[in-house]
């Protein structure tokens, strides 16, 4: 059975030590309990469409406290948003802005700070009698309906400057604490006429009711130029857990790969200059091709990359932040890593909290290149994930055709309302004729709604009117009891009585897992009560529950 029971998935709680010398390599296996991970949503096309050249999460808009997201379909060159549901979302849009492919993803934000969001696109226009495009990016306003038909801001740099821009990322954020989310843009270079430079830049559009898009508010520059066919990245996170973004790049300069970091102060961005770090990714040193997660659950994020190009050294490594020095001193040679896993040729992958309903440990993911494409997610813990991984998904182990499916990927985000974080990812290039592909994996426990006949039962919980499901109804062989990923107090244990009072079983539960089982074959048929606690030992909810054998 493909479905996520994350029941077996279990978040280990071994005491970490700190790490000296070079962590010991450790060979990848699978846990013989692993699930294939459970896919919901699936577009496709035909030979050539390119479905999937972009996708991303836009927020909820349409009110209903739902993630939403948007798909890129090449062909066609349009951004389609489809609405998130339960149990799956719609496969028909809702809204269709036609757009060649720019800018990979969406982006979106309360940038006037009055609650009133917009979701932005990038699109490309035309410029130098049609010798060269320029990008423009589009922010559309959500309305009781959705959203707007028109763009309330575009903003067209060449218009304005005579740049010709083409981002390496667009992301909205509230980087200051102050009112409006912050409208960052990243650029590995740009060109004026046929003057190019590749300086990167970062440009920051304040938020707030003074916001436009007309000039950057603040340019973060770098002052090396960076290789022209080089890829550049750029990652704003909470790196050291002080609740203030930091700003990470890697890019290919003369001297080799540098890996910058600006830390967040009270004041940033509006005071970063030159970087507070800089590390040349020699063959000791890792960190190249980044993922940012929680792996031990410390609300610190850890660092898994592979070692500098060129290295002698394979495999992936990972710097947890439990137990270690600060991110502003760590070394990041090989050495400093707690773990490294040595299968060769594979990639760290952002896979999110799955399997946690806390949402704070993050199941860490590697990704193998074809032929055989196949994404494998280990369960974090108090020391980081094993090398045993849990769960794992490919094309062909799920009836689909070979081919890679993750290029663009999000994770943390519920697209089906169970309180649960899924993860929606899209490759143009599927499978081998661009047709293209995009799909939702589920997280958390499989509760068989897409069966009417197992006769799911659903239960007031907590805060929510739904948020416990039993199945089947009634039982037979076992009673399977599963609940929402976000209630407000969590199940720690159950206990079963007849209609006498007397107690038939009981059992603790883990929280994170989201599900649990009674096995009723040994049982007599009949009425049960059925109690669930709290960790404080308060009823969280009693129901009858029948039992035929």
């Amino acid at each position: 059975m493909k479905a996520l029971l994350l029941l077996f998935l279990l978040l280990l709680a071994a005491p970490s030590t700190i790490l000296h010398a070079q962590p010991v390599i450790e060979p990848i296996t699978q846990n013989p309990n692993a699930v294939l991970l459970r896919r919901i949503w699936t577009i496709t096309g035909s030979d050539g469409d390119y479905v999937g050249q972009g996708c991303g999460p836009v927020g909820d808009i349409n009110g209903d406290s739902i993630s939403d997201f948007a798909l890129h379909f090449g062909r066609a060159a349009e951004w389609r948003v489809y609405l998130g549901g339960l149990p799956a979302p719609s496969t028909n849009p809702v809204w269709i802005f036609k757009a060649s492919i720019a800018l990979p993803t969406p982006f979106y934000g309360d940038f006037l700070g009055n609650g009133r969001r917009f979701v932005g696109f990038g699109n490309f226009i035309n410029v130098l009698g049609g010798a060269a495009r320029s990008e423009q990016l589009r922010l559309f306003a959500v309305t009781d309906t959705g959203l707007a038909t028109s763009a309330s801001y575009i903003l067209d740099s060449y218009a304005r400057t005579q740049y010709i821009i083409g981002p390496d990322m667009v992301v909205g954020m509230n980087l200051d604490g102050q009112v409006g989310d912050e409208l960052i843009i990243a650029h590995r270079g740009l060109r004026k006429v046929d003057s190019v430079t590749y300086t990167p830049e970062i440009w920051f559009y304040r938020g707030g009711s003074g916001f436009q898009v007309d000039t950057p508010s603040y340019i973060v520059y770098d002052t090396e130029p960076t290789r022209s066919s080089s890829s550049y990245t750029v990652q704003v996170v909470d790196l050291d857990g002080d609740r203030h973004f930091d700003l990470v790049t890697v890019g290919q300069y003369a001297e080799g790969y540098k890996l910058k970091i600006w830390f967040g102060t009270e004041t940033s961005p509006w005071t970063w200059t030159t970087p507070d770090r800089e590390i040349t990714l020699y063959n000791t040193v890792g960190l190249y091709y980044l993922v940012f997660n929680d792996y031990d659950g410390d609300h610190k994020l850890d660092i898994a990359g592979l070692p500098g190009p060129g290295t002698i050294n394979r495999g992936i490594y990972l710097y947890l932040s439990r137990n270690a020095p600060s991110i502003r001193e760590r070394s990041f040679l090989l050495s400093d890593a707690q773990r490294a896993f040595s299968e060769p040729d594979v990639f760290p992958q952002a896979v999110g909290s799955l399997n946690d309903s806390s949402h704070i440990v993050a199941m860490f993911g590697i990704r193998r290149p074809p032929p055989a494409p196949t994404l494998s997610a280990f369960s974090g813990s108090g020391a980081g994930p094993n090398a045993s991984y849990d769960a794992l998904y490919s094309a062909h182990l799920d009836g689909l055709s070979e081919g890679n499916v993750f290029t663009a990927s999000f994770t943390d985000w519920d697209y089906t309302g169970d309180g649960w974080r899924d993860h929606l990812t899209s490759n143009s290039g599927w499978f081998g004729n661009n047709s293209g592909i995009a799909m939702i994996l589920a997280g958390g426990p499989y509760i068989p709604l897409d069966q009417p006949t197992v006769g799911v039962r659903t239960e007031p919980i907590a805060d929510h009117q739904r948020g416990l499901y039993l199945w089947p109804n009634p039982a037979t062989t076992e009673l399977n009891i599963a609940w929402r990923g976000d209630l407000s107090s969590m199940p720690t244990r159950m206990a079963v009585h007849d209609v006498s009072g007397k107690l038939v079983a009981e059992s603790e539960l883990r929280p994170e897992l989201g599900s649990a089982r009674w096995a009723t074959d040994g049982v007599a048929s009949g009425r049960y009560l059925l109690t669930v606690y709290d960790r404080h030992g308060k009823v969280l909810a009693s129901i009858s529950v029948v039992v035929r054998n």
